[in-house]
């Protein structure tokens, strides 16, 4: 009776469970990529700077790239699927005949496949799995203004092993899939597009800071990147002995109109503080360290 259930109860057991799970996934793989391609092609997509292309339609070819990307790594997992599910069938049916085959034989084979996938193959398996989660997950697509490592950009491309990361000055940055899943990716576009856009700056304590918030708010609210739905805000952050640390801060409609509402409020801002003859101050940290240090010695 045990052999019996052995011989056929087994493997019939195994095959149809993997059979449920293999249609699920692939029916999972499906509706995906249909989900991908239908937000890409309705997304409407703004470079994270605006700027007169060089490229003409260069949006739509970043939607072209993106179409042809999703289909190529969805058309991939989808034939590789298979050939998967078919190792792990096999590996489960010859596995109770395992004890049947020399222990030396058993060794060797682990051995030399551990090498084979924990050496040469580790880093390429390690992007391409991680390739894969990143096209399940919705933490980042392409066309998302990102901010990685200190570089500012649009995501260009997601492949199967790496991405594309084109930065505001057009300069491209590869990034491995197994980097981009495991780094902090500030998505400035994930949920909504809309930013709170600040500028820092630095003046004297003695400053008239009633005539400088005047001067400040009108300056946010002049801007033409800046969308209305809130009066700007002006802060005083910190105060210390040489300086008073502020801040200026106005709504904009998505991070390249944000881009240029800090470069306008910067820009007007030290225009108007020159009429009034409002100095900026230097915030000397490395002074001011030195005093702090020297007080408590």
């Amino acid at each position: 009776m045990e052999h019996f259930l052995l011989v056929y109860s087994y493997p019939f057991i195994i095959t149809l469970t993997l059979l449920i799970i293999y249609l699920f996934i692939n029916a999972k793989i499906s509706r995906t990529q249909k989900f991908s391609l239908n937000s890409i092609k309705n997304r409407v997509i703004g470079d994270a700077v605006e700027t007169d292309s060089p490229i003409e339609n260069q949006l739509k070819d970043l939607k072209d790239r993106g179409i042809e990307g999703i289909e190529y790594r969805f058309s991939f997992m989808k034939k590789v699927l298979p050939l998967f599910f078919f190792l792990v069938w096999l590996t489960l049916i010859v596995f109770p005949y395992l004890s049947q085959v020399p222990k030396v034989y058993i060794s060797v084979m682990t051995t030399v496949l551990s090498v084979v996938a924990g050496v040469s193959l580790r880093p390429f398996l390690e992007n391409l799995f991680s390739g894969i989660i990143i096209s399940f997950s919705k933490s980042v697509k392409i066309g998302d203004t990102v901010i990685v490592d200190g570089h500012y950009g649009l995501i260009e491309e997601i492949g199967l092993t790496y991405s594309i990361l084109k930065r505001w000055d057009w300069v491209r940055i590869v990034i491995p899939n197994n980097n981009l899943l495991q780094k902090e990716i500030e998505n400035l576009t994930m949920n909504d597009k809309f930013i709170w856009a600040y500028i820092e700056f630095f003046v004297a304590p003695d400053t008239d800071m009633q005539s400088l918030e005047v001067s400040c708010i009108e300056v946010a609210k002049k801007s033409k990147f800046n969308n209305q739905s809130e009066e700007p805000t002006f802060w005083v952050m910190d105060m210390q002995k040489d300086a008073a640390k502020c801040w200026l801060a106005a709504w904009s409609d998505n991070p390249r109109d944000a881009w240029e509402l800090r470069n306008t409020m910067r820009t007007e801002l030290i225009k108007e503080m020159q009429r009034k003859k409002i100095s900026f101050q230097r915030f000397n940290i490395s002074r001011m360290t030195q005093e702090v240090t020297h007080e408590e010695s």
